[in-house]
C-alpha cells in the first residue's frame, strides 16, 4: 500500500470514528468497581436501570434530559444515554417528578455536572453550576462544554470569544 493510500485510509477511519462519538451527548462510562464489604447486609434502596444490552445499573437517577439520565452511585456521577435504557425500576415505585428540574453540563471529556446553572457569561465565556447533590459550585469555561441542558432540553449557548 502506498503512503498516500495509507494516509487516506487513516483519515477516513478517524472521520468515521469521530462521527460515531459525536452521535451522542455523553456515552456511558462504567462506575468504579466496588466490593461489597457486607454481603449479608440489605442493599440500600436504589433505582435499577435495565440496559438494552442486558446489563443493569444500580444507582440514583437525579436528573434527566432529552439525551440521557444523570445517575449517582457512591458519589460518582454518570450520564446514561436514554437510547441505551430499556427500563427503570424506580426505588420508590414511581418516577420522581423533579428529574426535569435540574440543569446539566456535559464537558468535552465526558464528565457531567448536574444542578442549577447560576451564572453564565460570554466575556469571559463561562458557566457556573451549583451541584444538586453536594455543596459545590463549579465554574467551567464554555470552551470545555460540549452541551448544556436546562429544564430537560438542550440549551443553546454562545461559546463567547
Amino acid at each position: 500500500m502506498t503512503a498516500k493510500k495509507w494516509i487516506t485510509a487513516c483519515a477516513v477511519a478517524l472521520a468515521v470514528s469521530g462521527l460515531s462519538v459525536a452521535a451522542s451527548a455523553a456515552d456511558f462510562v462504567p462506575f468504579s468497581k466496588v466490593e461489597n464489604v457486607c454481603p449479608d447486609c440489605k442493599k440500600p434502596k436504589a433505582d435499577v436501570i435495565s440496559m438494552s444490552n442486558g446489563s443493569t445499573i444500580r444507582g440514583t437517577v437525579v436528573a434527566e434530559n432529552t439525551d440521557f439520565y444523570t445517575v449517582v452511585r457512591y458519589g460518582e456521577v454518570r450520564a446514561v444515554p436514554r437510547s441505551s435504557v430499556q427500563s427503570i425500576a424506580w426505588a420508590d415505585g414511581s418516577k420522581p417528578s423533579s428529574l426535569l428540574d435540574k440543569d446539566q453540563i456535559v464537558l468535552n471529556n465526558g464528565h457531567v455536572l448536574s444542578g442549577t446553572i447560576v451564572d453564565e457569561k460570554d466575556e469571559p465565556a463561562f458557566f457556573q453550576i451549583k451541584s444538586s447533590f453536594s455543596d459545590y459550585t463549579y465554574m467551567v469555561t464554555k470552551s470545555q462544554v460540549k452541551k448544556a441542558y436546562k429544564g430537560g432540553s438542550e440549551y443553546s449557548f454562545s461559546k463567547g470569544g
